[in-house]
């Protein structure tokens, strides 16, 4: 027992500096790796967050709305404006007016084009002749009852022979512009001169000069 004391006592100062020496060991070793783990961690947040955003960037690129209004008129049960999906055609508008009336000449329309947002469509009825058939898109544009694209008709409507929905063909003419056209007429009795559009209060010179190459005055 005394020779045990001896030699603890002889030799206790070298498992002491074993001892400090591996615990300063362990403290450098758990220094090293912490700063190399939360790089790697921010590293990898980065990148995620990067993905995330590219990918909510072009979601949000590729939406595009789906759906908005049409007007519907002429030889409808129920004029109006109506709600259109994406894939609803002119037939399924004519549906939710309640329907071509007795009198509608359907055939000068094409009921199985697409509705777009904005867009106007009037249903003539038998024995009126359209000269360019509608839908109007909200551009301006007035589409032939086959479906193409027309910039523009050569073919004037004549303001002392007209019916509403004549009127209505005209980019820039709606259905109470063209009531209060027919309306000054009545009152006129009949237009003498196209500049006689800018007496009807709306239409000054700028709509005025829209109108009138599509519009002529005769008997």
């Amino acid at each position: 027992m005394a020779k045990i004391k001896e030699y603890v006592l002889a030799y206790w100062q070298y498992g002491a500096l074993a001892f400090l020496a591996l615990t300063a060991a362990i403290v450098w070793l758990t220094a090293v790796r912490k700063p190399a783990e939360s790089t790697v961690s921010v590293a990898d947040s980065s990148v995620y967050t990067s993905s995330s955003s590219a990918v909510s960037g072009s979601t949000s690129a590729n939406s595009k709305p789906s759906s908005g209004y049409v007007y519907v008129s002429g030889a409808v049960k129920h004029p109006g404006l109506y709600h259109v999906g994406p894939t609803t055609r002119w037939a399924d508008v004519v549906q939710a007016a309640g329907g071509l009336t007795k009198d509608a000449d359907p055939g000068q329309v094409n009921l199985a084009q697409i509705a777009h947002d904005e867009e106007n469509m009037a249903v003539p009825v038998r024995g009126e002749t359209v000269a360019t058939v509608a839908p109007v898109s909200g551009s301006g544009q007035t589409t032939a009852a086959g479906g193409a694209s027309a910039g523009g008709s050569s073919t004037q409507i004549n303001l002392n022979t007209a019916t509403v929905t004549d009127l209505q063909t005209i980019s820039g003419i709606g259905p109470k512009r063209a009531q209060d056209i027919i309306d000054y007429r009545d009152q006129h009795g009949g237009f003498k001169t196209v500049d006689e559009l800018k007496e009807i209060s709306g239409i000054g010179d700028k709509i005025f000069a829209d109108l009138a190459p599509s519009v002529t005055v005769s008997p």
